[in-house]
């Protein structure tokens, strides 16, 4: 669903999956986490193919920067270490 909330901010997000009849859903979630103090982790960077399958070329590039023809497959190394310092001092995950 990551890809819908960077569609719904205006954010290229090339031909990764999309849930267009939830493009609402992102402002909402974002704009309550905000109100509440609440930390929502989103990816600053992400595993990019150009195709869905196993000899795809990929990369890794800022979730921002997602060309068309692409996809966005999984989180990136930044954002699993950002998650992983995020764990080590929460007590409740959502």
């Amino acid at each position: 669903m990551i890809f819908t909330f960077y569609k719904a901010q205006g954010l290229p997000v090339g031909s990764s999956l999309v849930e267009e009849d939830k493009l609402s859903l992102p402002t909402t979630l974002l704009k309550k986490a905000k109100a509440k103090g609440a930390a929502l982790l989103l990816p600053i960077d992400v595993v990019i193919a150009d195709k869905f399958a196993s000899d795809a070329n990929n990369k890794i590039v800022l979730a921002s920067a997602i060309p068309d023809g692409w996809m966005g497959l999984d989180i990136g190394p930044d954002l699993i270490k950002t998650f992983n310092e995020a764990l080590e001092t929460t007590k409740t995950i959502i």
